[in-house]
């Protein structure tokens, strides 16, 4: 769950805190000191929870091969990203959390982040939220032939929208729609932030714009696929 923070945090901060996240992204430390970097960012470090949650992050890497290591790293580095651009508390619980989530994904050998991972420019309203994602420039080129919406927590969406009950929409229903509307971006090469799609008359499921991906292990640009990588959040009505 993503917890807003106090009110005394200025935009500066906001500022200064993504600075550092991306000077860490873009570093070239291994991934254990990656996710230690992050973990030394976290507003929580000094409690007792948070301090378990960090351990568990930290001994991580010690049980996966190198490769998954970087995968693990990337999503937490990842999920620090888009809470300080959204505006979120970043908590040592929060990360553990997230990353509890794609353990299942990393042991099964599938997941969100098997190619290299781009984040996004973002346009902001006036008071500086973001409300679009745009294409960053390494991507403005892309020779590609196609564009796909991808979605984390798959699963998780599945599962709540599974039922027989016909007063919800089904999962599937639901990213058809989804589908529809990113493709109607694609021209642009700009993105909502977030979707708002209904599974109910009075409801609907929202997905955070998470990040682009590119598999660069096919040798020739023309047949490779860019991802538009969506989090399926929660719903509201």
């Amino acid at each position: 769950m993503e917890i807003k923070l106090n009110s005394d945090h200025s935009e500066s901060y906001f500022e200064e805190l993504l600075e550092k996240i991306k000077e860490i992204r873009g570093s070239e430390r291994s991934p254990l000191v990656k996710i230690s970097d992050i973990i030394s960012l976290t507003a929580d470090k000094n409690r007792d929870d948070a301090n378990e949650a960090l351990a568990k992050l930290l001994a991580l890497p010690y049980n996966m091969s190198f490769e998954d290591s970087v995968r693990m790293a990337n999503y937490v580095v990842l999920a620090a990203e888009s809470c300080v651009i959204h505006k979120n508390q970043l908590t040592a619980v929060y990360l553990a959390s997230q990353v509890k989530q794609e353990l299942n994904s990393i042991k099964n050998k599938y997941g969100i982040y098997d190619f290299p991972s781009f984040n996004a420019e973002y346009k902001t309203d006036e008071e500086g939220n973001p409300v679009q994602a745009i294409l960053p420039e390494e991507l403005r080129n892309f020779k590609g032939d196609s564009m796909v919406l991808k979605i984390d927590d798959l699963d998780r969406l599945v599962d709540t929208f599974c039922s027989r009950n016909t007063y919800y929409r089904r999962a599937f229903s639901i990213l058809a729609e989804l589908d529809n509307r990113m493709l109607m971006c694609v021209e642009d090469g700009v993105f909502p932030t977030c979707f708002l799609i209904p599974y109910k008359e009075d409801g609907d499921a929202i997905f955070e714009f998470s990040h682009f991906e590119v598999d660069l292990r096919e040798p020739d640009e023309r047949y490779r696929t860019l991802y538009v990588v969506y989090r399926y959040d929660t719903t509201v009505s």
